[in-house]
């Protein structure tokens, strides 16, 4: 478990740090964009790429037999996400004291504790003074008017409103008042408060990373030079704006908080200036675009890849290892009636396996991992004879627990040929051993 955590905060700061670059790159370019940079550099705290592998192996993409998948894993080694400097630090933690983990938990514990009660606070404060305000007059139904001495702001992640404080509204001209409320719209039509709550689980679970303290202030940056980008794109005249913005400063000064999504919130001595310079920021571009979008899909899918070819390796090596384990075991193959209807029921135990009650037929189907009708071939000898077959290993199977009946398959073409004289085509190639000669000759080199 510790591990497993070490694996992921190394892996969030270095993705961080990554995206710390890409942002410094596009200085230039919209502040929407650089926000959702760091808006994933923020969810991935959340989301360890352990979990994409997991799920990647989880949906088993490739086939364990017929896929060769180990040069695919020894090129993905380094990316998948079990390799990691933990392990390096086994021999410090297995000589630390028994109390530093519940130390530690308790630690964590109490600073989540608080950062959470801070959160919360703060969020049941907002939905107090949403529910306590009136719509305001002349306005669209998403601006209420508050007498709570506080600053413009977005109240409420689900039908999110506009809170003015009613003591600003006379000093506030109608074009700077036109712009103040856009700034605030602009933050619901982007979502700003449900982004920021986000990030409020991720302080609050790894409050003690000085990373995503950092996040936090750079989102608050970007998310509030989107904001004013956008008040600018739609018309609103520069000075009218600062001047409005300055209005409220002198006004709402004293209970500013900088954790607010609010007309006050990020660094405003940048945002002014930014604001009377007048230059429009420059697109993205198709190059920026497409290296964007497609490294964040590799992000996503590697992990995803990685997994499920690790995933397919793993049962490549067991369907292998419990194939080796059968071709020298003894087979016992018994004559039975049709019990019933019921067929080719496979059991597993360490040191036996039994299939009963199986045709020829279903044999191959079980063992090839295909329908009893994908077998081609008519007679009595393949559908009319019932078989129990019984196969008595030489020592303990390995995880019988995780067996396939693939394994079957090479010890299945054995049994056929050394019993019936039966070969096996598959695509019109004869499996291994193909029929009674081939089984002599390898039996003679063995």
């Amino acid at each position: 478990m510790t591990h497993a955590l070490i694996d992921h905060l190394w892996q969030s700061t270095l993705f961080c740090t990554a995206i710390w670059s890409v942002t410094l790159a596009m200085r230039a370019n919209p502040a929407a964009v650089r926000h959702w940079l760091w808006q994933f550099a923020s969810l991935k705290f959340l989301v360890p790429f352990s979990a994409l592998h997991w799920l990647g192996a989880l949906a088993g993409l490739f086939a364990p037999v017929e896929v060769e998948t180990a040069p695919i894993v020894t090129a993905l080694a380094a990316a998948t996400p079990v390799m990691s400097p933990a392990s390096s630090l086994g021999g410090i933690a297995s000589g630390t004291p028994g109390v530093l983990l519940p130390a530690l938990l308790g630690a964590w514990i109490l600073g989540a504790a608080c950062v959470s009660l801070r959160w919360l606070r703060a969020w049941r404060s907002a939905v107090l003074l949403s529910r306590a305000a009136r719509p305001a007059p002349g306005t669209s139904p998403d601006t209420c008017v508050t007498d709570a001495d506080i600053e413009p702001s977005v109240a409420r992640v689900f039908h999110p409103v506009v809170l003015l404080p009613a003591a600003l509204l006379g000093r506030l001209s109608e074009p700077q008042l036109g712009a103040v409320l856009a700034h605030e719209r602009e933050h619901i039509a982007r979502h700003d408060n449900l982004k920021a709550h986000a990030h409020h689980l991720v302080e609050a679970l790894f409050w003690f990373h000085p990373l995503v303290w950092f996040i936090g202030r750079q989102l608050r940056e970007e998310r509030e030079r989107a904001c004013d980008e956008a008040v600018i794109a739609s018309g609103h005249n520069p000075g009218d704006y600062a001047a409005g913005i300055l209005t409220v400063c002198r006004h709402c000064a004293g209970v500013h908080s900088k954790h607010a999504v609010a007309a006050l919130a990020g660094d405003l001595t940048q945002r002014i200036r930014q604001i009377l310079d007048g230059t429009s920021p420059v697109s993205v571009g198709f190059v920026k675009a497409f290296a964007l979008s497609t490294g964040t899909l590799l992000l996503a899918v590697a992990p995803l890849f990685a997994g499920a070819v690790d995933d397919a390796a793993r049962r490549h090596a067991e369907v292998e290892q419990h194939a080796r384990a059968l071709w020298d075991a003894q087979f016992a193959v018994t004559s039975v009636r049709d019990d019933g209807g019921v067929h080719a029921r496979l059991s597993v135990a360490a040191r036996e396996l039994s299939i009963h009650n199986s045709s020829l037929r279903e044999l191959v189907a079980l063992a090839y991992g295909v329908e009893s009708r994908q077998i081609s071939g008519r007679g009595e000898w393949l559908d009319g004879e019932r078989y129990d077959i019984r196969v008595t290993l030489h020592e303990d199977m390995r995880d019988p627990e995780t067996f396939s009946p693939l394994a079957l398959r090479t010890s299945v073409n054995k049994l056929l040929a050394s019993r019936f004289n039966i070969e096996i085509h598959v695509n019109q190639q004869c499996q291994y051993p193909c029929g009674w000669r081939a089984l002599e000759a390898s039996e003679a080199t063995r």
